[in-house]
């Protein structure tokens, strides 16, 4: 059967036998020339810096990390300080939630400031801020450091060390100096000056849910004295550390980190030089991990280590040998604990520090009796 083609037909086959004889439009570009090359490449760089000069400044005080904000906050307010202080408080974030400044001055008559930053930040950090300190207020009287027990043995974290509020290469101004090799200035540049890239996580953070960036920051909150108080308990998160904590000590020897032994030994000698007493302390915990025999295990390996360390001088006191622990409705974390519990673990501190003054005011006096 022969087939129908009607007109319309035709004259639509014949419009796209029209259509692809016809050539594609071609577009007329420009010749290029060194000048026009240059001028955008400059321009290109001009915005990106720009935009890492407007992202830095905007991340300055609205930064959703904790950790980095944590940092900049206590270093400024060391570099802030106007008055000095009796006691200063150094360590991790343990230490920022767990040890109330206020207690200390109130039951000691004394003034206090906690400085404690993050884990990852090493016993560096607290040598650094008592360097820091002594240079501009002079040596304090007692310096207390409280640290979670698996903070020895890291090393160290490029990022964090950016995010100091000190000028450039200060790493290695500061005792013990940070010696980076290879590809470490690079890293700690880009770190330091391009949030677009070093901090694009938080950055995407406000541009993708900034009602929840928001509450995260607004979700900081530190005292004048340094303390950062933390209301909310988070059970089922501390029993799914515990996991994690455990599968840690059964696996590992401990070992001290090798800029975390410089750090203290470096606290020491600052101590012995300037007259000033150095109080050890190990974090709380979670009463579900301690009471394990391999976790018992690591954590005596601990012990022994900071012992030596005071024990090599009378101005280092190591306190808390037996950590002081707490069920999981009173904690953040593992080893953070939330505001009621603080105050708790802080009189605790202060009743040991008490004790242990007590203790060498008394062998002093006999020392001196013998010597009449």
């Amino acid at each position: 059967m022969p087939i129908l083609i009607n007109d319309e037909s035709k004259e639509l086959r014949k419009n796209m036998a029209q259509r692809a004889d016809q050539q594609l439009p071609e577009e007329i570009i420009g010749s290029a020339n060194r000048r026009g090359v240059l001028l955008s490449l400059l321009g290109t760089l001009i915005l990106v810096i720009l935009c890492n000069f407007a992202a830095k400044w905007y991340l300055n005080d609205h930064r959703p990390n904790r950790g980095y904000w944590l940092v900049k906050e206590k270093w400024e307010m060391l570099l802030g300080l106007k008055q000095p202080v009796d006691w200063l408080i150094l360590g991790d974030s343990s230490c920022n939630q767990g040890v109330v400044p206020s207690i200390l001055n109130e039951r000691l008559d004394v003034t206090s400031i906690n400085l404690c930053t993050i884990g990852n930040m090493l016993s560096l950090n607290d040598a650094w801020m008592l360097e820091k300190y002594i240079q501009q207020s002079g040596a304090p009287k007692n310096v207390l450091i409280v640290h979670v027990y698996d903070v020895w043995h890291r090393g160290i974290n490029f990022p964090l060390i950016a995010r100091v509020p000190l000028s450039w290469g200060y790493w290695q101004e500061l005792e013990p100096p940070l010696k980076i090799r290879l590809r470490g200035p690079g890293i700690l540049f880009i770190e330091r000056y391009f949030p677009l890239y070093s901090e694009n996580k938080s950055l995407s953070l406000w541009f993708r849910f900034p009602l929840d960036a928001f509450k995260e920051v607004r979700s900081y909150n530190i005292e004048e004295d340094g303390f950062m108080v933390w209301e909310k308990p988070n059970p089922s998160y501390v029993e799914a550390q515990k996991e994690s904590h455990l599968d840690f000590a059964r696996n590992n020897q401990f070992n001290l980190s090798p800029y975390n032994r410089q750090a203290l030994e470096r606290i020491v000698a600052l101590a012995e030089e300037y007259g000033f007493n150095v109080y050890l302390a190990n974090s709380p915990m979670y009463e579900g991990l301690y009471e394990h025999e391999d976790f018992q295990a690591y954590f005596n390996q601990l012990q022994e280590t900071l012992g030596a360390y005071a024990a090599k001088s009378e101005r280092v006191h190591y306190i808390f040998r037996e950590p002081m622990t707490f069920p999981k409705e009173q904690m953040e974390n593992a080893d953070h604990l939330i505001y009621s519990a603080a105050k708790v673990y802080t009189n605790e501190l202060v009743s040991e520090i008490l004790s242990l003054q007590s203790q060498t005011t008394t062998t002093n006096h006999d020392q001196i009796n013998i010597v009449e």
